[in-house]
């Protein structure tokens, strides 16, 4: 889905009188891929029920010329007019310029004025940033400009491997959106006056829904990025510890800079006939192809410079599908992932991945689908799209 950013904003009948969300998005590159998929998800499920939404995509020129005028205009106005109708906002933004590392003061308020003139073209009642990093600067400076309440969501990386001005942004927050219950709780161990809420991810279940009598293809899946925090190495040191003829074929969906060196060490742990590196394929593919396989494999690690996925959405995709799963015991797996609905394992362990993928790969067909069909009930009851949409309109005010 195309960002729409410098468009104006036209109120859906019966919206009611909510005004617009300016939504702050990193530049384009800085989140992997089902990051931005997700989010842009989430857009369109705020704008579904009604909640009017603009986004601001850091690093990208502004979508058209008049949106390119107006936003210059406002943001001279923003430097002699209105930022001295707004004396605290502006005190507050410098303050906040003053004391972040991330870049240099003044850059930071430049782009703080450009968040603020958006918010006020836009007649936006809330800026929200989709990330803790730079977006997140962004739209704190230019909520404390504008005279907005400033909200900003914690996604993985930008918490535990790039946290820089973490406890500086929640502290300046009035609200911190967090992926799964964990990750709430180590937020505010950072910042224990920030108001944290935890906000489950959630996938779209009319998409990603099973077709009756659908045949299975025999193999394995793991939809997994390319880099340390997928654990996609484990899964090749489990393969390595079956005999050949109890391994399943694997067919792992990502692209990443760890390609060759996973290739590499297919080869050396003579497991290459066994893994397959398809590369990335979109959320079409996933929800019409991966419920011909046998069940999914996520076995995530905490990477060495902290990097985790607090919440995956391939696992509840793959639950949406009513395939059964092995993943990795960590953060909101734990809350997911039951045993009437899969199994968990130690992360970084080889042994017992080992295990559970021959468990799901020899497990009995009638088992299999009522796994399945427990695992999207679960998806249903509490992390569907609709329900994530629902309570960050909540959330939001």
């Amino acid at each position: 889905m195309p960002f729409d950013a410098g468009r104006r904003v036209h109120l859906p009948a019966g919206a009611g009188t909510a005004p617009p969300v300016l939504y702050v998005l990193p530049a384009p590159g800085a989140e992997p891929p089902e990051t931005e998929q997700a989010t842009a998800a989430e857009m369109e499920g705020l704008r579904g029920l009604g909640r009017p939404v603009v986004a601001f995509r850091l690093g990208m020129p502004a979508a058209d010329a008049p949106w390119r005028a107006a936003a210059h205009a406002a943001m001279r106005g923003g430097r002699l007019g209105a930022m001295a109708r707004n004396p605290l906002g502006l005190a507050r933004a410098t303050s906040f310029a003053m004391a972040q590392r991330a870049m240099p003061p003044r850059a930071a308020l430049r782009l703080g004025a450009r968040v603020a003139a958006a918010a006020r073209l836009h007649g936006c009642g809330r800026v929200h940033a989709a990330s803790t990093d730079a977006a997140a600067t962004a739209a704190l400076l230019g909520a404390r400009m504008a005279g907005l309440p400033a909200s900003i969501a914690a996604t993985g990386r930008d918490v535990y491997a790039d946290a820089t001005d973490l406890p500086l942004k929640l502290r300046a927050a009035d609200l911190v959106l967090a992926a799964c219950t964990e990750m709430a709780q180590d937020l505010r161990d950072l910042a224990p006056r920030s108001r944290v809420r935890a906000v489950n991810r959630g996938v779209d279940t009319d998409l990603f829904r099973p077709e009756p009598g659908i045949e299975r293809n025999g193999r394995l899946l793991c939809l997994a990025p390319l880099v340390p925090r997928s654990g996609v190495s484990t899964l090749l040191a489990a393969l390595g510890e079956l005999p050949p003829e109890q391994r399943p074929v694997v067919d792992v969906i990502g692209a990443g800079p760890l390609l060759e060196a996973l290739r590499a060490e297919a080869l050396e742990r003579q497991v290459s006939d066994h893994v397959r590196f398809l590369g990335r394929r979109g959320r079409r593919w996933i929800a019409e192809e991966a419920q011909r396989y046998l069940g999914l494999v996520a076995p995530g690690v905490v990477a060495p410079d902290g990097d985790r996925d607090p919440a995956p959405v391939g696992v509840l995709q793959a639950m949406a599908l009513e395939l059964p799963v092995v993943a990795s015991a960590l953060m909101a797996m734990r809350e997911v992932v039951q045993p009437d609905c899969g199994h968990l394992v130690p992360a970084g362990e080889a042994t017992p991945l080992a295990r559970g993928m021959r468990w799901l790969h020899a497990m009995p067909e009638d088992l299999r689908r009522r796994l399945g069909r427990a695992g999207r009930d679960r998806v249903l009851a509490g992390y569907t799209m609709v329900q994530r949409a629902t309570r960050l309109a909540q959330a939001l005010g």
